[in-house]
């Protein structure tokens, strides 16, 4: 059988001229990450430094201004826990705080500097002065005084609360079955699923639902929320949970709880815009956005 050409492309792609601006776009902004978090981690480490013979006094005295960091296998940097003073004197974290608290220092303190890598070297490598090779592994002085002083992006300022007043009435569904009455900010929307916070007894209600659709279907596919009560002092206490079962047993396991806490009037939260909670209209029916 003789093979015939195909009749047309399999698939197209753009331009070449496009993937290559495709291309250059997407290396900068990896380029551009890198040396900000390169720069966010000298700076930390700085300020580490200074909470480790400080004892966390942001203004007391300390006199550091070099911290010595070595190479491990994969290009990290570690700190050894010695330093030098603006003379030039060498000391350890040990000689400053004592065995113990060195320890945790230099411990604490690697969790930053591990992202002095190969790839964030263009940042870190410029402030440091490269020493003799401790235990056979690349050394360096990092610069604490020109580490402190770099220029880092300014945070994105955190939306504004919104006032409980801007909260409406409304009827949610998120399962084409129960509907709980709830409160929600029409403006907190995502992809048209609402936010609900409920009061403490429709809590209870899904509370009931989740538990009882967990024992019958297996607790790996539904999250399950619990209200637990208790008495402190003489004051009744009620604590919301929800668990998520997948995540026992996998990597997130550690979120695999999570205490809700209540709004300033006492509502839950219950899902968040997780759960894809959507509104209902007068007739009952989906109305994905909300608009009230």
């Amino acid at each position: 059988m003789r093979n015939q050409p195909p009749s047309s492309p399999a698939y197209r792609l753009p331009a070449t001229s496009d993937l290559a601006a495709m291309v250059d776009e997407a290396l900068e902004g990896t380029r551009a990450s890198d040396a900000q978090l390169a720069k966010t981690m000298c700076v930390v480490t700085a300020a580490a430094v200074r909470d480790i013979l400080t004892g966390h006094e942001p203004d007391g005295p300390f006199d550091a201004a070099r911290l010595e960091l070595t190479e491990g296998t994969d290009g990290e940097l570690f700190p050894t826990g010695r330093y030098w003073t603006a003379a030039g004197e060498p000391r350890t974290f040990t000689e400053a705080v004592g065995e113990v608290e060195a320890g945790n220092a230099v411990h604490d303190l690697s969790e930053w500097t591990t992202h002095l890598n190969d790839r964030t070297r263009d940042v870190w490598y410029d402030l440091s002065t490269e020493l003799d090779d401790r235990d056979g592994r690349p050394a360096y002085a990092l610069d604490l005084v020109q580490a402190a002083a770099l220029a880092v992006d300014e945070p994105e300022p955190a939306p504004a609360v919104r006032p409980l007043s801007a909260m409406v009435d409304v009827t949610v569904c998120a399962n084409d079955r129960d509907r709980y009455p709830a409160k929600a900010d029409p403006a907190d929307q995502r992809d048209g699923f609402v936010k609900p916070w409920f009061d403490l007894g429709t809590v209870r209600r899904i509370a009931a639902v989740s538990q009882a659709e967990a024992a019958e279907h297996g607790h790996g596919s539904f999250d399950t929320v619990h209200v637990l009560d208790g008495t402190v002092d003489g004051t009744a206490h009620a604590v919301v949970v929800v668990v998520s079962w997948m995540y026992l047993g996998s990597e997130w396991h550690e979120e695999a709880t999570e205490i809700l806490q209540p709004n300033a009037v006492g509502r839950y939260a219950v899902g968040g815009h997780d759960w894809c909670w959507y509104a209902l209209d007068d007739d009952l029916k989906p109305q994905i956005p909300f608009a009230p």
